[in-house]
């Protein structure tokens, strides 16, 4: 739980770490991630406490580390971190966002998502809630959870594109190739791995997504997550074999020609 507070007139967040009672819907999740072979999915430890606050604060400094506009930490305590203020909720402003705006703040944050990546570092749930928008970065939020716990970078770095899809589904429930059109344009250059594994994940949740698109609103943006995620991965999956073929056919890529 997190509450604002005021240091010397500047806006701040008190974070407090309860203690984790989420071991039985965890490990119901984990389950069914090993049982159907979704690794990016498989869930971390969720701690409490004193751990939960050592986790997030060694994740924090390895993003900014790494360039990611994420919070400094201002202070502590036992089992609280007391952290900077980055801007305005992210799901804030999506909700209230025209279509045109709310293609430009979701653009920018794959961006950012993409240029993290880039620069070896991941997230574990970007979802608009864990956002921050400040007018002109996105910053992230809430890292008590550490993916590379129970899965390698590729699939982390996964993981993160398949959370993003499913945060921001639901604002393109009527314009669903738009938000493919953008996502598809950060799997081209996203690393090879990470794209066929969100693929993969993604195929392999094609079924259940024709099921959840009957299920009510929350069902559906879930399936429009699941689909338009495997469509963008479908994309660049299709684009590398164009590529690969086209560079063994005769050693040199002809199709890069056509652009320059």
């Amino acid at each position: 739980m997190a509450e604002p507070i005021l240091i010397e007139g500047q806006r701040a967040w008190l974070k407090h770490y309860g203690e984790s009672s989420r071991a039985l819907a965890l490990g119901l999740l984990n389950f069914v991630a090993r049982r159907f072979r979704l690794d990016a999915l498989r869930p971390p430890p969720h701690r409490g406490g004193a751990q939960a606050r050592e986790v997030e604060a060694r994740r924090l400094v390895e993003l900014k580390a790494q360039g990611v506009n994420v919070p400094e930490v201002i202070g502590h305590g036992k089992a609280a971190l007391v952290l900077e203020h980055t801007g305005a909720s992210f799901n804030s402003c999506l909700r209230e966002a025209d279509a045109a705006t709310r293609d430009r703040l979701v653009a920018a944050a794959i961006d950012a998502i993409a240029e993290a990546h880039r620069g070896g570092a991941y997230f574990g749930q970007p979802l608009p809630r864990n956002m921050t928008w400040d007018g002109s970065r996105v910053g992230f939020i809430d890292f008590e959870e550490d993916p590379l716990e129970v899965m390698d970078l590729e699939q982390a770095q996964a993981r993160d594109w398949l959370m993003f899809g499913d945060g921001v589904a639901r604002y393109y429930e009527d314009r669903p190739q738009a938000l493919k059109a953008m996502l598809a344009g950060a799997m081209q250059v996203a690393d090879r791995p990470v794209v066929e594994h969100a693929h993969e994940v993604t195929g392999r949740l094609r079924r259940l997504a024709r099921v959840l698109r009957r299920a009510g609103r929350s069902g559906r943006a879930l399936a429009h997550a699941i689909l338009v995620v495997h469509a963008a991965t479908s994309f660049a999956c299709a684009a590398l074999v164009v590529l690969c073929l086209d560079w063994l056919a005769d050693g040199e890529l002809d199709l890069l020609a056509l652009l320059t």
